[in-house]
């Protein structure tokens, strides 16, 4: 089921700095603010944000609208992990399957003029529990995902529910144990690059057990680390020739300097991020807050914000990478606790994803007619 509704920001008054939206789609005891910043922002560069919940199983549609508004819609999902675009294709990973999108707008004999990205569903591939983190697709197209629970990357197959195309060299064997929680992916004009996990272990469930500050970030060619000391990190990302990560248990974003490995911090952020994603001069992700209710004694992230005297937070955060400047773009009060993944689309002022239980969906019907054979 898809739910719309319209969300307005005010630039009027200058004590203004968050406007309470009242949500009209049936998003249960949640409540949503928007950054009149975060607006003018989208609609400046022009671009829509995707943002998945892995608490609730909710996929957000953010399209920002020249009258002021920011267009928002939701999508149910059974978990929602993972996403990646790829041209015209978007992928989405499930809690048992990951599902294949194609935006019905790149066929000339389809037309919107509302939307300028429509995606809906082409195909689900089942891979059971794999507790399949983040994905992307490699240079021919087909996405490669990490299935943190036997610590590997991998892709589809047509027969089994996954294929192993990488894994760190310490872990000698395929087994459900989630030893060192491998979790964020890196590709390079389709190559998988770097890595991210939380402790370079082969003891099953290992990471757990060691120092919070065991996470690295691994260069997939070499089998080496190339940062060390990190926090529970997720989404390696190269972006202008630079990597950056999300240094989660620290609440920070940082780059990673390849010739000495050292992370330089670029902005405490005030919650746990994941799901890293860029346009313009900004970085774009989520924060979330603690799955488990309560002080977690010598967590980095939780110290800060003790010291701090701040709350935590459920929101989706623009940082710019040039100055350090956060922007609280979206922020989510009530059930939604947890985000894991963002994806821009560039150059879309609206976008919609039609999912299964869509009542539009069965009569979504396109043809390959360029693919019919040629009459004699």
């Amino acid at each position: 089921m898809i739910w719309f509704c319209s969300y307005h920001s005010s630039n009027e008054g200058a004590t203004v700095q968050n406007q309470l939206l009242q949500p009209t789609n049936p998003l249960a005891h949640t409540q949503v603010h928007c950054d009149p910043e975060w607006v003018a922002l989208q609609q400046q560069l022009g671009f829509t944000v995707l943002l998945g919940t892995r608490s609730m199983g909710d996929l957000h549609v953010l399209s920002a609208q020249n009258s002021g508004s920011l267009n928002f819609h939701v999508v149910k999902f059974p978990l929602c992990m993972g996403m990646a675009i790829h041209g015209n294709h978007l992928a989405v990973a499930c809690k048992t399957d990951i599902r294949l999108y194609y935006d019905l707008l790149a066929h000339p004999q389809v037309s919107s003029p509302v939307y300028q990205r429509s995606y809906s569903p082409r195909s689900i591939h089942f891979t059971g529990d794999l507790d399949t983190h983040e994905l992307d697709f490699d240079q021919h197209g087909q996405p490669l995902f990490v299935a943190a629970r036997y610590g590997c990357v991998a892709s589809l197959s047509p027969v089994h529910s996954f294929k192993p195309v990488w894994q760190p060299k310490f872990i000698t064997q395929l087994t459900p144990e989630d030893c060192c929680h491998l979790n964020g992916l890196c590709m390079d004009q389709g190559e998988l690059k770097y890595v991210s996990m939380f402790a370079a272990t082969a003891e099953p469930q290992g990471w757990r057990n060691l120092p919070f500050n065991s996470g690295q970030v691994w260069s997939t060619s070499d089998q080496e680390a190339v940062c060390t000391g990190l926090v529970q990190p997720h989404s390696p990302r190269l972006y202008n020739g630079e990597l950056y990560v999300l240094n989660s248990g620290a609440g920070e974003i940082g780059r990673i300097d390849l010739a000495s490995g050292r992370y330089d911090c670029i902005a405490f952020v005030g919650g746990y991020g994941r799901g890293l994603s860029f346009v313009g001069d900004y970085a774009i992700f989520g924060i979330s807050k603690p799955r488990h209710d309560g002080y977690i004694p010598n967590f980095p992230l939780h110290d800060r914000l003790k010291a701090l005297r701040m709350p935590d937070r459920c929101q989706l955060i623009a940082v710019n990478l040039k100055t350090g400047q956060v922007i609280q773009a979206v922020t989510f009060e009530g059930a939604a606790r947890e985000f894991f993944d963002t994806v821009v689309i560039p150059d879309c002022q609206n976008g919609v994803i039609m999912n299964l239980d869509e009542a539009q969906h069965p009569q979504l019907i396109t043809c390959a007619q360029n693919e019919l054979p040629v009459p004699a």
